[in-house]
C-alpha cells in the first residue's frame, strides 16, 4: 500500500471542532517529501477569543520521544554507546530500582519500550516484565535514557535538542523546556467538557517525570514538528543506512496491529509509515510520515478530544487501513 495525504477542506476542522470538543487545531501537511499547507482553525484562549495561528505552541507530549530516539541513534553512531550493551553498567550511580535485572537492559530496549519499565511510577521502580520479553510504553524508560546520555555526554538534554534539531532545522518555535516565552505563546488547554484550564507559569517539577524530561517536554507548533519529519524522511535522520533501518524496521511486537522500532510505531497493515502521538491531558498531536511516498504530517490540538480528532482526521485525508488499529492501541498505550 502506498500512502498519500489528500488536500484537506478546512471547513472539515470546523466540523471536527464541534465533535470533538476541541477549540483549537492546527495542522501541517507533506506531499512527495515536501511542505504542503499548514491550517489554523478556532482559539486558543475561549475567554478572550484569541485565534489559533500557525505557530502557536502546544505542549507536544510523547512526540518528544521521537527527536530523543534520533539523537541517541546519531550517539550510537558516534561511538558514545551501542544499541545492545546492557546501558545500566555506564552510569551505576542512576539508580532508579534495587532489581538485578536492571542490568539487562539495553538501548534497544528502551527506545522499542522492550525494557520491562513500567510507564511512570513511584521510585524504586519494579519491573514488569523480563528486559526484552515483551511491550510496555515505558517513560520511565527514555527518562533513564536521557540520564545516562546526559551524564555520558556532559552535556544536558535541551542542549542536544537545540544542537542537534532546533537550530540546523529552523525549529525556531520549539524548545525543550518552559521558560516564560514559551508560555507566552502556548494555547490553553481544554478537558474533555471544553473546560479551559489556567496556562502553566512555570517549569513543571512535579510528580515522577519533572521537565527537561526525554519523554514528553518538547513544545512546539505544526509547521516545526513537520521539518523534523521531512529530516526523517529526506536525510534519513542523518544516520547512516545501517542504524537509520534499524530505526524504521518493526522491533517489539506492542499489539496484532501495532510494532514498535526504535522511537516510532509502525502499523502491521503498512510497515512504511512511521507514527507517534503526543497525549499530555488537554494537549493532544499525531505525526505520521510514509517513508516510500513521501506523505504524512502532524495535527496539534488543545482539547482532551484531540487524539480522536487526529485519527478521524487523518483517516479521512488517507487512504490509510490502519487507524482503527492505532486507535485501538491508544486505548490501552498508558
Amino acid at each position: 500500500m502506498k500512502l498519500t495525504v489528500r488536500h484537506i477542506d478546512p471547513q472539515s476542522l470546523a466540523v471536527l471542532s464541534s465533535e470533538y470538543r476541541v477549540p483549537g487545531i492546527t495542522c501541517s501537511f507533506i506531499r512527495g517529501g515536501r511542505a504542503a499547507e499548514s491550517l489554523a482553525y478556532g482559539v486558543k484562549d475561549t475567554k478572550s477569543g484569541e485565534a489559533m495561528t500557525p505557530d502557536t505552541l502546544f505542549e507536544a507530549a510523547s512526540l518528544t520521544k521521537t527527536l530523543f530516539a534520533t539523537l541517541v541513534l546519531r550517539l550510537v553512531d558516534r561511538g558514545v554507546c551501542t544499541l545492545d550493551e546492557p546501558i545500566a553498567a555506564r552510569a551505576r550511580d542512576i539508580g532508579i530500582t534495587e532489581e538485578e535485572r536492571i542490568g539487562e537492559v539495553t538501548v534497544r530496549h528502551i527506545l522499542s519500550h522492550g525494557s520491562g519499565l513500567p510507564n511512570w511510577a513511584d521510585k524504586p521502580l519494579a519491573f514488569l516484565f523480563d528486559p526484552g520479553k515483551g511491550f510496555r510504553y515505558s517513560g520511565e524508560g527514555y527518562f533513564y535514557l536521557q540520564k545516562i546520555v546526559e551524564q555520558l555526554t556532559g552535556k544536558r538534554f535541551t542542549d542536544h535538542l537545540r544542537d542537534e534539531f532546533f537550530v540546523p532545522l529552523d525549529m525556531k518555535h520549539s524548545a525543550a523546556v518552559w521558560d516564560p516565552s514559551v508560555g507566552r505563546r502556548m494555547t490553553h488547554k481544554f478537558d474533555e467538557k471544553g473546560v479551559m484550564a489556567p496556562l502553566r507559569d512555570g517549569v513543571d517539577l512535579s510528580g515522577n517525570a519533572p521537565e527537561p524530561n526525554a519523554a514528553w517536554s518538547l513544545y512546539s507548533c505544526a509547521g516545526d514538528y513537520t521539518k523534523f519529519l521531512l529530516e526523517i524522511l529526506n536525510h534519513r535522520g542523518h544516520l547512516p543506512e545501517e542504524l537509520f533501518r534499524e530505526m524504521v524496521r518493526p522491533q517489539n511486537r506492542a499489539d496484532p496491529g501495532i510494532s514498535w522500532g526504535l522511537g516510532f510505531g509502525i502499523p502491521a497493515k503498512d510497515p512504511s509509515v512511521i507514527w507517534h502521538w503526543g497525549d499530555n491531558g488537554g494537549y493532544r498531536s499525531f505525526g505520521m510520515i510514509d517513508l516510500t511516498t513521501g506523505d504524512g504530517g502532524c495535527v496539534f490540538c488543545n482539547g482532551a478530544g484531540g487524539t480522536g480528532l487526529c485519527l478521524e482526521l487523518l483517516s479521512d485525508i488517507t487512504d490509510g487501513t490502519f487507524w482503527a488499529d492505532i486507535g485501538a492501541f491508544l486505548e490501552t498505550a498508558e
